[in-house]
């Protein structure tokens, strides 16, 4: 839990023997990065100062830092032995823009409590030379509320990024980019980031050649009091939106870190990696890709990062002090869960050595809230989403199969009602933009809840059964691989008495009609009497299909796909098919236009049974062709 310091670096570098253009990465030769001076969050640490590494840290070792003209990093701060410093660091991940949570029973304030902590541990230190707060955020910092639609579409609809102006306001120091920050694009991430982030986002595996490029850097140094900090952010590849022509692309975290974390350490008194990779490649709560933190850790040299603050999985790590099982390689890892539910604490002692003395949970309920911050910063925000979610859509009509607990009780056990409606509607809002698709399949990963029945649809109910900015993905398949997926889906669907996992199990529109023989067990279950456009399957094994999905369908299947093919000795699909293209068309919008065009949820628009699925329990008594 503690590391040795490394040699103090020299108070001034080498000038640049090139022209400084900050931010301009093909500027900054090759294992080169460019360190210019920032400008902190003004509501942040107190008597602080940025620095800002620039360049590109995805192919190779750096081996120079160079700084920009008139840069000089101060140098190490004096008499630590005698008079030791302490460090304060409270962090939150994945908060998804839950700011408040909207139930049907109010409004209950989230980040105004996180706000009245953050900004209280800063008032008890701010006259101690020796004594100070940093504030992280670990990532995901929307996506999935309503909030999300203050964004627009793209720069000219933009309105706001709710989680950077709240974070600036409060006084959040640094971030890292969460592989869900990238859903709206990066050409309006980039904007949102310039408009309101009045702090840096970091990510050194990430490489861009976008309008990112000028507004995400792989680390930072933040001098707070004479203590030099530096921060690295890393961003998990796993579920991350890429966007056509969107210009980046996520490395491998491993590589980025053993490229940088050599060059920067001697510029450091403290290295904190800013990780949003999840906590382990084993974690069940998310996918994750390449490595995570516990790899991470165990990869980079003893003594070279002192903590890593983590993020993605979800976590609520350390909840009564720091686990000895969350120490991999002599560095503590930390993440705070999601939704704001818990902030995160690691206290720092900084001698001749640094030492973690505490790191914690704090669950966000506990604290009061920041009356001034909610009605300041919360409430405004607040006004506007709240004319969005009123805005009537159409009627749901008084079916049983609509509601959540139908809708969770018997989508991966035979035809659902909501996904019929789903489906067949996805399937006529491509054809109505031009998209000649042939069928729509979807998982219920893409469902939060179900409906309210018999009453009035708002867009406040349907973004609360589709919060996610899942966008359509297409995919080509041949009849003969369409037939394996079916087969695949058949051996994913619940079976009678056993508990309802993800497991990834498709509902498709009308097009495809079949039932699943559930046979005697897991793996002997199949697809049979399969028929596609009223023909059958095995006289079109030739034929190519256009099928509509999600960009996320199947992804919280991971843990279950792990466990089948590791345990099981199931033989599982990793895609629906071969990918045809991303349109970049948000799925929620298409619903929402058909559900407008069509009066809402009603029996009339499609909301009914129509046979295209059924689950047979006894082995047919007749073998397939």
């Amino acid at each position: 839990m503690s590391g040795k310091q490394s040699e103090p670096a020299p108070t001034t570098l080498p000038p640049l023997p090139f022209g400084e253009r900050a931010g301009v990465r093909g500027d900054i030769p090759p294992g080169t990065l460019l360190l210019v001076r920032g400008t902190p969050n003004p509501n942040g640490a107190e008597d602080a100062q940025l620095f800002l590494l620039l360049g590109d840290a995805t192919t190779g070792p750096i081996h120079h830092i160079l700084p920009a003209s008139g840069v000089t990093l101060p140098p190490p701060p004096a008499n630590l032995e005698q008079q030791p410093f302490r460090l304060c660091i409270l962090h939150f991940s994945d908060l998804h823009g839950n700011l408040s949570r909207l139930t049907a029973y109010g409004t209950q304030p989230v980040f105004s409590r996180l706000a009245w902590r953050l900004r209280d541990a800063r008032r008890r230190c701010r006259h101690d030379p020796h004594r100070a707060v940093l504030v992280l955020s670990g990532g995901d910092d929307l996506a999935g509320t309503v909030f999300d639609e203050l964004l627009g579409k793209d720069p000219t609809s933009y309105i706001v990024h709710a989680g950077y102006q709240v974070y600036s306001a409060v006084g959040v120091d640094v971030g890292v980019l969460g592989n869900h920050d990238f859903d709206p694009g990066p050409e309006l991430l980039a904007h949102a980031i310039e408009r309101e982030a009045r702090f840096p986002l970091l990510s050194a595996n990430l490489r861009v050649s976008s309008p990112l490029s000028d507004c995400v850097c792989p680390a930072v140094l933040l001098v707070v009091k004479g203590l030099r900090i530096g921060l690295i952010g890393l961003t998990t590849s796993a579920e991350v939106k890429y966007w056509r022509g969107g210009g980046f692309s996520v490395t491998h975290p491993l590589e980025a870190a053993r490229n940088l974390v050599p060059a920067l350490r001697p510029l450091c008194d403290v290295l904190i990696v800013l990780s949003h990779l999840g906590h382990s490649l084993g974690a069940s709560t998310a996918s994750t890709c390449d490595a995570a933190d516990v790899e991470l850790a165990q990869d980079l040299p003893p003594g070279s990062v002192h903590l890593i603050v983590g993020g993605h999985t979800h976590q609520a790590l350390n909840q009564a002090g720091l686990d000895i099982a969350n120490v991999v390689n002599g560095i503590p890892i930390v993440e705070a869960g999601s939704a704001g539910r818990f902030l995160g604490q690691v206290d720092l002692t900084i001698d001749s050595r640094v030492s973690i003395m505490d790191a914690h949970l704090t669950t966000t309920t506990e604290l009061p809230v920041d009356e001034d911050f909610e009605r300041l910063e919360v409430q405004p925000l607040l006004d506007r989403v709240t004319l969005l979610l009123a805005q009537p859509l159409g009627w749901v009509a008084d079916l049983p199969d609509l509601t959540t607990e139908a809708v969770r009780d018997q989508f991966a056990v035979g035809e659902s009602v909501l996904a019929n409606y789903i489906t067949d509607a996805l399937v006529a809002a491509c054809q109505a933009a031009g998209l000649p698709v042939d069928l729509a399949a979807i998982d219920a990963s893409s469902l939060y809840c179900g409906l309210s029945v018999g009453c009035e649809l708002t867009f406040g109910d349907w973004f609360e059964l589709m919060p996610y900015a899942d966008t359509l993905q297409l995919h080509r398949l041949t009849g003969r691989q369409l037939l394996a997926l079916l087969d695949d889906n058949a051996r994913r669907a619940d079976r009678p008495g056993e508990p309802h996992i993800e497991r990834g199990f498709l509902q498709f529109s009308r097009q495809v009609r079949y039932a699943v023989s559930l046979g005697r067990s897991r793996p002997a279950a199949r697809a049979i009497q399969v028929t596609v456009d009223g023909l059958a399957l095995e006289q079109q094994l030739e034929r190519t299909y256009l099928v509509a999905c999600t960009s996320f369908v199947r992804q919280a299947a991971a843990p279950w796909e792990h466990h089948a093919v590791g345990c099981l000795g199931l033989p599982v699909l990793e895609s629906v098919g071969p990918l045809h293209s991303d349109t970049d068309l948000l799925i929620r919008d298409l619903l929402i236009a058909y559900i407008r065009q069509h009066g809402g949820v009603t029996e009339e628009a499609g909301a009914c049974r129509d046979g295209r699925l059924s689950l047979l329990l006894s082995p047919p008594t007749e073998p397939r062709p």
